[in-house]
């Protein structure tokens, strides 16, 4: 009785994945809208002292609407990549100008950082440091967000 159980549980379970839709439609703020000031995204890459011998790119989306005499708001985005991309499933940038045009959001400097990976030697493979670098529980990953 219970394999009969464990059985139907799976098929429904397996059921409901196969039945779920893949078709979000994307809002009208993850688009470009005419005449939104468009910010800038400038890519750089880095080698940690605090993660040694670690490399990442990150970017850095500055609003069209900052002004470099008032203090703005920052948002870090881990994974940065997945979320500077402007064509991607996120597209942060083109929300956030969309919502700082709309001032729904305070300006706001965007950073997207990757984590970092060890660079291949000797014929080894190269090392994602993604694991050790977020689920660590020390301080050791603020210290680097801050530095």
């Amino acid at each position: 009785m219970r394999a009969i159980m464990a059985c139907l549980s799976a098929l429904a379970i397996f059921s409901l994945t196969a039945l779920a839709k893949d078709d979000y439609t994307l809002g009208p703020d993850s688009l470009e809208q005419k005449d939104v000031p468009r910010g800038k995204i400038t890519k750089h890459t880095w080698t940690s002292k605090i993660f040694p011998d670690t490399v990442r790119d990150y970017w850095v989306y500055v609003p069209a609407q900052i002004d470099a005499k008032e203090p703005a708001c920052v948002m870090v985005f881990q994974d940065g990549g997945v979320y500077v991309d402007p064509k991607g499933q996120f597209r942060v940038p083109t929300v956030f100008d969309n919502l700082i045009h709309k001032k729904e959001i305070p300006v706001m400097v965007g950073i997207f950082i990757n984590p970092g990976k060890k660079p291949a030697k000797d014929g080894e493979k190269e090392i994602n440091n993604r694991s050790f670098e977020y689920d660590t529980l020390t301080n050791q990953y603020a210290s680097f967000l801050d530095k």
